[in-house]
């Protein structure tokens, strides 16, 4: 039956995560978690994978979870590895993605009293946490028996629930630690565990009689989609609601909702509005879905220009007031409630705000592409290369920064899936977080663009012996952090180029040579094109790739103001509203 570790704690552990569904398993090296190391990995349920860096291990479980939908448990040893785990704990936390980070612990009768690697390790998440226990490694009545497996399956329900995100079991171990048994008890036979049921809340008629009188005495409706994995059924009820002339449906590439009636780039688009006629735009009702929306600017224009109702759907951060208006917290599922919203009983209004949306949309979309058709050679010209080359049916994801609101810019790739960990909307783990994507989906390719910050950031994303060879990396290198270019206010102090920008002259060839991924390099849009073909085909030594395309920071940011100046639509016709 094989070995596992003689600590009963962890037999239970085993046993409580197979029946939770758990199929993938990521451990940071160490020795105090020697316990669990002994129990997972010889055990063929699982699939176990070693992540030295701790940091970019938690993110690669958090791009496994994303991937697979399951649960994914990291495991450390003990001392300052569990504080590595944090940046990827509060990117789950804000994207409600069950990452488990399991920790092996000193006794706790030791903590500050001076033994090596042992610290406060119980309620080290606490800010950005679902749910945390302490488990016993070795129960020694029926009762912490008990304790160990109804905790287990108390944080294991939290973490899955619509409300879910990341938990911390710490598990505290004593010596020995590599003690192992054979293992007797199989999971068919071993003790079931306690599944909590969700229901979908309903609403009550009042309550749709209220939803309804709102709708229909709203003239301008908006629904602004944020980030959400891609949903069919979601993007045909949109769809059908779109034909309402008053409904406005504005998403972005990360709500990964597509179609020719919707408004997806919103950068692009509202720039044309905000010095002249900002009320014209302005919605009476809007609805919210889905996660983080990227655009500052529409956040910044909806505060502003508030809508006199704001109903939030969705079971997470029921309290999450982002645009300062809301008005009703409506915790159910997206596609449950626009099914009410397609009901009869919703009138049709003869507003034309969402056609006033869509007309802007395709005058500035006219702009856009003649913009492009003359171009100079920069990261936006890049971007309209290197997006027009991702296959169809693969996955793109993308690091934060200048990356996110370039590919922003860009009307979204028919059947391309997008990833961007905008929890958080930190640099820290957006390789990590790619590769562990491209793991679990090893069916398909997955294309990473990320820029030159991001990428040495997380470098030792690479440093481990499990990167697929379906993964392919955009880095785009402009000397520095290219998004300092673009905002207003570093460049106009005497420290933007040295603390904001981090100028710099390096390349990634070496990280790729270390790491033995293979390696490309451009200087212009030709030297790009001629090589795109050998970037994409299956390489000779079974690894990944990267192509590092070098610009002028400088000169890039220049030329992206200068696209949303000219892009601009002026004089735009008023319809009937």
């Amino acid at each position: 039956m094989g070995k596992v570790s003689e600590k009963a704690g962890v037999q239970q552990l085993v046993e409580s995560f197979f029946k939770h569904g758990v199929k993938y398993i990521v451990f940071s090296p160490g020795s105090r978690n020697a316990p669990l190391v002994v129990s997972f990995a010889n055990d063929n349920r699982f699939k176990c994978y070693v992540i030295p860096d701790e940091r970019s291990a938690a993110f690669y479980a958090l791009g496994m979870a994303e991937q697979s939908g399951t649960p994914v448990p990291v495991m450390c040893t003990s001392g300052s590895a569990l504080l590595n785990y944090y940046p990827a704990v509060s990117e789950a936390f804000y994207r409600n993605i069950p990452l488990i980070v399991v920790s092996a612990d000193r006794p706790n009768e030791w903590v500050d009293h001076g033994d090596g690697q042992t610290i406060r390790q119980e309620n080290a998440f606490q800010n950005h946490i679902c749910a945390a226990t302490t488990l016993y490694e070795t129960p020694t009545s029926k009762d912490q028996t008990w304790f160990n497996k109804r905790t287990i399956d108390e944080v294991m329900n939290i973490a899955k629930s619509a409300q879910g995100g990341p938990i911390h079991i710490n598990f505290p171990f004593t010596e020995p630690l590599y003690k192992t048994i054979e293992k007797e008890t199989s999971s068919e036979n071993a003790q079931g565990f306690t599944e909590i049921m969700e229901l979908n809340p309903q609403l009550s008629s009042v309550q749709k009689e209220e939803l309804r009188e709102i709708w229909n005495n709203s003239p301008r409706k908006m629904i602004l989609c944020g980030q959400m994995p891609k949903n069919g059924y979601l993007n045909e009820q949109l769809k059908n609601l779109a034909n309402d002339k008053s409904v406005a449906i504005v998403v972005e590439n990360t709500s990964n909702l597509q179609d020719k009636s919707f408004i997806h780039c919103i950068d692009r688009t509202i720039t044309s509005f905000l010095e002249n006629d900002p009320e014209l735009y302005q919605p009476d009702l809007l609805i919210t879905i889905g996660g983080a929306v990227i655009s500052k600017k529409i956040k910044t224009y909806l505060r502003k220009y508030k809508a006199k109702n704001n109903w939030k759907i969705g079971q997470e951060f029921p309290f999450m007031d982002t645009y300062q208006s809301l008005t009703n917290s409506i915790p159910m599922q997206p596609n449950a409630f626009l099914d009410f919203l397609l009901e009869d009983g919703f009138s049709r209004n003869t507003s034309r705000y969402g056609e006033q949306w869509k007309q802007l949309d395709y005058l500035v979309k006219g702009n856009h592409d003649q913009y492009l058709e003359t171009v100079p050679y920069s990261d936006l010209s890049v971007f309209d290369l290197i997006l027009d080359s991702v296959p169809d049916q693969s996955d793109l994801h993308l690091s934060n920064s200048s990356v996110i609101r370039y590919a922003q810019l860009f009307d979204p790739i028919n059947s391309i899936k997008y990833y961007c960990n905008r929890g958080t909307s930190g640099i820290d783990g957006s390789t990590s977080t790619a590769i562990g994507n491209a793991i679990v989906g090893e069916n398909k390719l997955h294309t990473f663009i990320t820029g030159d910050i991001s990428f040495f950031y997380d470098s030792n994303a690479f440093w481990n012996h499990h990167v697929p060879s379906n993964f392919r990396v955009f880095l785009i290198n402009n000397g520095g952090g290219g998004i300092f270019n673009i905002i207003p206010g570093p460049q106009s102090t005497p420290n933007g180029d040295e603390f904001f920008v981090a100028k710099h002259s390096f390349s990634a060839k070496s990280i790729c040579e270390a790491f033995n991924v293979n390696y490309f390099a451009a200087n212009s849009m030709e030297e790009i094109d001629q090589q795109l073909d050998k970037f994409y085909e299956i390489q000779s030594n079974d690894r990944p790739a990267v192509i590092e395309i070098f610009t002028d920071g400088n000169e890039s940011g220049k030329i992206l103001l200068d696209y949303l100046e000219k892009t601009k639509v002026k004089d735009v016709p008023v319809l009937g509203m």
